[in-house]
């Protein structure tokens, strides 16, 4: 009778197919274990984050439309945890034209720019083994409005400031790309009422409400990633 030859490395060149396959099999448990609690992602400790921002935004009065425009956004994080942390963030829109509205006698709304101080906190979901993480945020804003208007009676162009607070929420995700830098999609709301105004030099009470909608895209960088 013939009898089987013990199986060596060298069976596995004569039938690959089965041979590789076994010993891939037979890897799968060592992998896995090396695999688990590596780290791809943190979001402890500090971080600061530059995202280039699409803005649509409408004010009651002073604009008739939602105007676009673009701007960038820079944010500074603190993780308190892998998955809490609190965030303040500076953005400046630049200019962008108005529809036409008349808010006094000859005087025409023609640009609008905006610079927003927001600050809050963020939810990260998702494990530091996980390169792909899920955010959501909330908190405060303040808006600074600037309205170009033009005055019909004299020809010439003056500014009115507007100023305000707001509520602002935004969801996105997060991508890392090594546990130290990530790059960023969110997608953000924001409502608010200017409280004052200023024009020629001189102060106004308002009560003039806004609403926004904005597209971030960013690059993030985690300061305890490295």
């Amino acid at each position: 009778m013939k009898t089987t030859d013990n199986f060596c490395i060298w069976d596995m060149y004569k039938c690959p197919l089965h041979g590789w396959l076994l010993l891939l099999l037979m890897s799968l448990p060592i992998i896995c274990v090396g695999q688990e609690g590596y780290q791809r992602s943190v979001n402890k400790g500090f971080s600061f984050r530059t995202s280039i921002m699409a803005d649509v935004w409408k004010g009651k009065v002073v604009s008739k439309k939602y105007t676009t425009t673009i701007g960038p956004d820079f944010t500074a994080s603190f993780g308190l945890s892998e998955n809490i942390a609190v965030f303040g963030s500076y953005q400046y829109l630049f200019s962008s034209k108005l529809s036409p509205v008349e808010v006094g006698f000859l005087l025409f709304t023609d640009k609008v720019k905006h610079q927003n101080f927001a600050f809050g906190v963020n939810y990260i979901a998702g494990s530091t083994s996980s390169r792909l993480r899920y955010m959501a945020e909330a908190g405060g804003l303040i808006g600074h409005s600037t309205i170009n208007i033009y005055q019909e009676l004299y020809g010439n162009f003056v500014d009115i400031k507007l100023k305000g607070l707001g509520f602002h929420s935004g969801a996105g995700i997060e991508y890392f790309i090594s546990p130290f830098l990530s790059c960023d999609a969110t997608l953000g709301f924001n409502i608010g009422k200017y409280k004052s105004s200023e024009y020629l030099g001189v102060s106004y009470k308002e009560s003039l409400n806004w609403n926004r909608i904005q597209i971030m895209l960013g690059i993030h960088y985690h300061f305890a990633g490295r």
